[in-house]
């Protein structure tokens, strides 16, 4: 049996080791990071199809504004997560987090058209693509006793931070005007950016810990890791890609569609869209206290939930049916994401930002189906991209069963 080494170090010598005090003070640094960053996107994933809106544009271009985030979204995490591998977490994210502040300020031009906010939002994508992954490799290769708690708490950090955004959104617009809010979220970034910059210890993994052999027996993981394209692997993919749609649609589609209906208004789909947001939020706390082991129980039931809550958004217009759907959506989503995000993440102990992209990057495809489909399917009944979400909600049901399945029966060979 191999002594447990500490794998980290802060400097080219490989010593001194990272002491607990830095770990934790970067995921305290990471959680924060994450609240505040996903902050920023809440704001501005709401204010770009609104303000196109405001100037005149259509509806497929207002579905375009999430769109165009979700397809750069396919490609930039598994960029940002291979890139945080090579020249380290600290520097990836200062990197990153000074881009985003450029493209912020790009929202301010007035002068902005329809197309010039989609371009916009598609360099948000990638921006974005290189902070989650960093955050989440981050906090789970500093702390593999207990990946999947760091990563129900990263989960909970970016829930918690979009459930406030819309209400600053719509004080600073309703007081101060259209381009307020993005003022707002600039100085959120640049205080971001001091927390990363004063606070984030910069550490390395030593070359002499990286063969698995001496990085210890303790995890099975280390005799070999899983192939990406394992049933393990593609049953985690579905359920981030329904993830994707699921929150797309219920983000971009799901208040003008609640508009529409008899006797429902603008503060009934606020409401809302506050338990989803709150649930999802209970739902990755609870989540992260539940055994590693079941994490593949936890996506097949995010895929059953998606199912049965968007068959009811599709079928019923009471407003308590719709309370209670979009509860059972937000703890459906909650279940897709985080079950995706571990199952994935704590498969490697050396490439956590090459693994976390992986799983950002196929929510990215959700991302883009969500808005760019059902907007599609929205012009002709706005029930219908709930029926389209019920349909992807079975489809990856059947396709879940059999991989995990397939992925179990290994286990015991």
């Amino acid at each position: 049996m191999h002594e447990q080494l500490e794998p980290f170090c802060l400097d080219d010598d490989e010593k001194p080791d990272m002491p607990e005090s830095a770990k934790k003070r970067n995921r305290l640094v990471a959680y924060i990071a994450t609240f505040l960053v996903t902050f920023t996107l809440g704001t501005t994933e709401i204010f770009a199809p609104w303000y196109i809106g405001a100037l005149g544009g259509s509806g497929f271009e207002m579905c375009w504004s999430m769109g165009s985030f979700g397809i750069i979204y396919m490609i930039s995490p598994a960029l940002g997560g291979r890139f945080s591998d090579r020249v380290g977490r600290r520097k990836a994210l200062i990197i990153a987090t000074f881009a985003y502040i450029l493209v912020l300020i790009l929202f301010l031009n007035p002068f902005a058209s329809p197309l010039y906010l989609i371009i916009i939002r598609a360099l948000e994508g990638l921006v974005y693509g290189f902070i989650a992954p960093s955050n989440q490799a981050m906090l789970a290769e500093l702390t593999p006793e207990a990946e999947c708690e760091v990563l129900g708490n990263f989960s909970t950090a970016w829930s918690a931070g979009m459930i406030f955004s819309p209400f600053v959104l719509t004080f600073m617009v309703g007081n101060y005007g259209p381009a307020s809010s993005i003022y707002v979220v600039i100085a959120i970034e640049f205080i971001m950016l001091g927390l990363i910059g004063g606070f984030l210890q910069s550490y390395r993994r030593k070359s002499s810990l990286v063969s698995s052999k001496e990085l210890g027996d303790s995890n099975p993981l280390n005799e070999g890791t899983p192939s990406k394209t394992s049933p393990r692997f593609i049953a985690s993919y579905l359920s981030i890609m329904l993830w994707g749609v699921i929150s797309t649609v219920v983000l971009a589609l799901f208040p003008a569609y609640v508009e529409t209906l008899p006797g429902l208004t603008t503060s009934d789909w606020s409401t809302m869209l506050l338990v989803w947001n709150g649930v999802r939020t209970i739902a990755f706390i609870i989540i992260a206290k539940i055994p590693e082991k079941s994490m593949s129980s936890v996506i097949l039931m995010g895929a059953i939930l998606s199912a049965i809550s968007s068959g009811v958004l599709f079928l019923f217009i009471d407003f308590w049916m719709l309370i209670i759907a979009i509860a059972i959506s937000g703890i459906a989503v909650g279940l897709s994401y985080l079950g995706a995000l571990y199952l994935i993440v704590s498969a490697t102990k050396i490439e956590k930002g090459a693994y976390a992209g992986l799983v950002e990057s196929m929510g990215g495809v959700g991302l883009f189906l969500g808005p760019i489909v059902g907007g599609w399917l929205n012009d002709f009944n706005g029930a219908l991209p709930y029926l389209m979400c019920t349909i992807i909600s079975i489809i990856v049901l059947v396709g879940i069963i059999p991989l995990l399945i397939r992925e179990r029966n290994a286990s015991k060979v």
